[in-house]
């Protein structure tokens, strides 16, 4: 007997925004540039962090390294969604979205996530502390 693994290879899932449904074909370039966006995005958050606890920083420069933060959050976002989808889908989303940083990098996110195996989700987790705490035999 065999197992049957089709389920592993998701090679592409449809997602509706609005009233319009966009395609997204997954590759491994599309898994490295979301890597990038996370990589990126944890780094932006740590120095978010860290600027609203350093009391040598005015409120001034505070709202500087926020803002920053956020702005550098929706164009590595936007980036994403375009090698996801292509830049006319893209600025779609983006205008659907109103332009909001959190929302557009919900939106990666689901989109990356949406390529990964849900039954292996189920089993182990989505995530790194998830698969720690269950029973992976």
């Amino acid at each position: 007997m065999a197992i049957n693994i089709t389920s592993l290879v998701i090679k592409s899932e449809n997602f509706v925004i609005g009233k319009k449904t966009y395609t997204v074909r997954y590759t491994a370039e599309l898994d490295r540039e979301f890597s990038d966006v996370m990589l990126k995005t944890g780094q932006l958050f740590h120095d978010i962090k860290k600027a609203d606890y350093n009391e040598d920083l005015t409120l001034d420069e505070q709202r500087k390294i926020v803002n920053d933060g956020y702005a550098e959050m929706l164009s590595i976002s936007k980036d994403y969604l375009v090698a996801a989808l292509g830049q006319k889908e893209a600025n779609e989303i983006v205008h659907y979205a109103d332009n909001r940083t959190v929302t557009i990098t919900k939106i990666a996110q689901a989109i990356f996530e949406a390529g990964q195996d849900d039954e292996l989700k189920q089993k182990y987790g989505s995530n790194r502390k998830q698969r720690r705490g269950k029973d992976n035999d």
